[in-house]
Parts: C-alpha cells; structure tokens; sequence
C-alpha cells in the first residue's frame, strides 16, 4: 500500500518551502526516511487513518483493516462515518469542528462499529494535518482497540463491587499476615474500620487460645494451598467470640509466585447456635424415646399380665357361672316361669359373650408381642382351608364364589388364617335378616403388592364410620341385632400390619362392603422376620 499521501506532501513541501538544491545522497536520504514513516504507519498495531475536513477517509493502514474489517480499497473514499454507530453519528461534526479550529484531541475513547456489525471499545488521538502554508486540510487519526482492556476494567469494577457489597468478610494479607485489604463486610462482621486495620497484623482478630492457627495457615498459603471452609472462632473490636467459616487463597503475581492470601470470612454464630439447640432437642428427644420406650415396655408387661389373668383368673368364674346357669336350666327349669327361664338364658349368653371378648383380646395381645416370620403363602390353599373350617357356613346357607387362581402372598400363615376367617364371618353375620349371605374371593396384583378382596351383600358400612372400624371396641350397630366384641377388626388389622401390609374397606353404606388385604408378593422378595 501507498505511504499516506499526507506525509509525502510534508516532506516535498518542506524540501521546495527552503528552496534547497537536492543532491542525489540528500534525495536518497529524504526516500529513506519516507520510507521509515511509511513502514511505520503500515506496521503499527494501531489503526492509523487519515481523512479530509469533510471526513472522507484518504488513508487506511493494515491495522485499521484488523480492527475494522474494511480492506483500503473498501474503506478510502468513503465518509468516516462508516464505522460510526448510529447513536455516535452526533460526535462526528464537534470532532472536525475541534479539528479545524486547530486542536488536537487526546486518548478520546467511544465505541466505533465493524465491517460484522460488532461494537469496539475504541481510544483516539486527532492531529489536524496542515500543507505547506500552514493551513488545516485533514486530521490524522491514531485509533487504539481497548475493547479487552475496557472489559477487564468493568470486569474488575464488579469484582471490586461484589467484594465491596458482599455480606462477607473478604480480607487480603501478605505473608507475613499483614492485611492489605478490608472491605464493608468485614467492618460489619468484625466492627473494625478499614482505617483501622489496613497495615496490621491480621492477629488482632485471632482469641489467645488459637493464635497457633495463623502460622499454619499461612505454611499451607506459601505452599498454594487452598483452605475451604475453616470453621474457627475469631474476636471482634468490642471483645466479643464468633464463629465464623473461613475460606483461605493464595494470591499469585504475573509470574506464578504466592504473594498472599485472600480470606473469605463469613459469620456463622446464629447457625452454630441453631445447631446446638438443634442437638439439645434431639438429646431432648433421645431421652424422651428411652422414656417412652421404658413407659412401653412396662406397659408391655403389665398387659402381659393382664392376659396372664385374663386367662387364668377370669376365664374360671365366669366358666362356672355359666355351669351353674345351665344346670338350673337342666334341673329346675321346669319349677320356673317363662321370665326366670329366659334370665338363665341371657346369663349363659352373656357368658358365652364374656369368654368370647376374653379369647379375643388374648388373641390380640399375642399378635402384637409374637415374633413373625414371613414365608410365601399360597391363598388358594390357605383360603380353602379357612373355609372348611366354618361350620357356620353350611348352617347359614352361606353362597361363596372363589374366583381361582388366587395369587401367592409373603406372610404369617396362622396370622394370615386369622384374618380371613375374621373377615369371612362378618360377611356371613351382618346380612339383612333372611338374606342368603353371599361372598366372593379374588385377588389381583398391584405392582410389587398382592390385594385380596372379600365381597359380602351384607348391610354396608356409612362412609363417616370407615375410618375407625378397625379400631379395638368399635361397633356401628345395636348389640343385640347382632354378635360380635368390636375386637374381630381390630384383630385383622394387627395381623395384617405385623406381616407389613395395610387393610382396607370400600362401602357405600347400603349394599354390602368389600375389605381387602394388602401384602408383599413374594417374586423376588427375601424371607422376612418382624418382631
């Protein structure tokens, strides 16, 4: 490319204003340094441009095409304005007005745009060009990509912001622990103000009791390590212990060599103090368990005794009782009126009642203390068998509908009996009077979960009682409409949650109810124990 047409100008005119006589070394002499001008402005990493008092660009170097993306050819001729963004077209004008007026205008920065559309960060120095009268005729201008430099500026200006408005203490010392830097988390954290502690030892924060911790903080420093999250205790300027976290990085210069350490302080007294209630509640509560477990396994034992005379002392009168009623029956009972027969009567019934509640509870009190062992069951024989063994079925007229194959569940298999037959009484006892009982049997697979389902045509359950019928001594009816202690339910749901399972009921209240028992399948399920 041609040297800039503004410097040849200078030198000829210069050379004909003194009216020198050239020799051939003089000419030789004034090519060689239009040359060193030229070579200059061709190889400076700067875009060096020239343009007229109109601002038409009459010259444009290399690195005016590297940083603006126009070749010379694309550039020379045109307006500078080329490179103007829109919203800076205004600066244009007040430039060449400067520029005529004879001013030079120093290290301006703005934004200027590329040949791709992207915005620079741009310094510029403006010289006006004069001819050999001394008359402004163009401006030579000196453009300084600082696109990177103005980024690091405002990337250091948010660090700066952040360390400056950060809730933390953000602390910097050199080597010998002498703080450099302190910023406004710091005078909050430790009520010391920058003035105050900026050239002192960074031990006036240090308790007596952990000055040892300096000297080895800063060995790991001098080694480039990092310290993440170093909880220790530290004094503040009215005397007072907090706790604090800290996080501890060497700083490095140009060359790699650890010259100090950054700190990150941060204030965790009111977590160590919410830590430490929350560890006084869980004591609280470990001594509460042990309490209660204590409370229950008393309680445990003195039910063991219960039943114990439930079972022993009980059981005995009310055997006898209903010995003595029958035998007045038996023997007298042609000596009484119709009312002293039917007093016996419900004497040997409501014995009859009594011994049931007590076998039932003894059942109950078992199934909560025995040790179970799961195995898999298969239900179409446990069932069967449970069935065969009512007698009050054929009595009853009772119509059951299997609906086989049942699936296999992992459970108890007495247990399991207990439950079912349980349930399949009920279904046979809380019909209508003079209804046929009618009860069906399936089961169907739920996932890792086996359901067994028992239907009856019975009276139903009302929605608002569902939620307590497996509760101990609950009844939804008169006593005397039908049997039952209010213990029958209750037996199936412990049964049932001691092999890990739930129970369940589904009844509008008017046609019959639908239980059903819920256990583990026993496909790829491990024999279980449960104390």
């Amino acid at each position: 490319m041609a040297p800039p047409e503004w410097i040849v100008l200078m030198i000829s005119s210069e050379n004909k204003k003194r009216g020198d006589v050239v020799s051939e070394a003089n000419s030789s002499q004034t090519i060689g340094h239009h040359n060193h001008f030229a070579a200059i402005v061709e190889y400076s990493d700067d875009a060096i441009v020239s343009k007229d008092l109109n601002g038409i660009i009459q010259s444009w170097n290399k690195s005016a095409e590297r940083i603006f993306g126009y070749t010379a050819e694309e550039a020379v001729g045109q307006s500078i304005t080329l490179i103007l963004p829109p919203e800076r077209l205004h600066e244009e004008p007040g430039i060449l007005a400067r520029i005529r007026s004879g001013e030079r205008i120093d290290h301006y920065e703005t934004v200027r745009r590329r040949k791709d559309g992207t915005l620079i960060d741009v310094s510029l120095t403006i010289s006006p060009i004069k001819d050999e009268t001394g008359e402004i005729v163009g401006a030579s201008k000196i453009a300084r990509d600082i696109t990177a430099s103005k980024r690091a500026e405002q990337l250091q200006r948010r660090f700066a912001a952040i360390v400056e408005s950060s809730d933390d203490a953000i602390i910097s010392k050199d080597l010998n622990g002498i703080i450099q830097s302190w910023n406004r988390g710091a005078e909050q954290i430790f009520g010391y103000f920058a003035s105050e502690v900026i050239g002192k030892p960074v031990t006036i924060l240090i308790p007596e009791g952990r000055l040892d911790e300096e000297p080895r903080i800063l060995a790991r420093i001098r080694r480039g390590e990092k310290i993440d999250h170093y909880e220790t205790v530290r004094r503040r300027k009215d005397g007072t212990l907090i706790n604090i976290s800290l996080t501890v990085s060497p700083i490095s210069d140009a060359t790699g060599k650890v010259i100090g350490a950054s700190k990150i302080a941060r204030n965790i007294t009111d977590r160590k103090k919410a830590e430490e209630a929350l560890q006084r509640a869980h004591e609280e509560l470990e001594e509460r368990v042990k309490a209660r477990t204590a409370s229950l396994n008393e309680a445990l034992r003195q039910m063991q005794e219960f039943s114990y005379t439930v079972s022993h002392d009980l059981r005995a009168p009310i055997r006898a009782m209903r010995g003595y009623a029958c035998a007045v029956l038996e023997d007298y009972g042609e000596r009484l009126d119709d009312p002293g027969r039917e007093y016996l009567n419900k004497i040997v019934r409501g014995s009859d009642r009594m011994e049931q509640l007590i076998r039932d509870v003894l059942v109950y009190s078992r199934i909560a203390q025995a040790k179970i062992d799961l195995q898999p069951l298969a239900l179409d024989d446990l069932v069967k068998d449970v069935i065969d063994q009512q007698p009050n079925f054929a009595a009853s007229k009772t119509e059951i509908i299997l609906k086989t194959p049942l699936a296999a569940v992992l459970g108890h298999e007495s247990l399991l009996a207990q439950a079912v037959s349980n349930l399949l009484n009920n279904a046979r006892k809380f019909v209508a009077p003079g209804k046929r009982p009618r009860i069906e049997i399936w089961t169907e697979t739920r996932s890792n979960k086996v359901r067994l389902w028992i239907k009856d045509n019975g009276i139903g359950i009302m929605p608002e009682f569902q939620s307590r019928l497996f509760g101990l001594f609950e009844r939804f009816h008169e006593e005397g409409d039908y049997e039952g202690t209010g213990i029958g339910l209750a037996i199936v749901r412990k049964s049932v949650e001691r092999m890990g399972g739930t129970v369940g009921v589904e009844s509008d209240g008017t046609d019959g109810s639908s239980f059903w028992v819920e256990l583990p399948s026993p496909t790829g399920s491990d024999t279980l124990s449960k104390a």
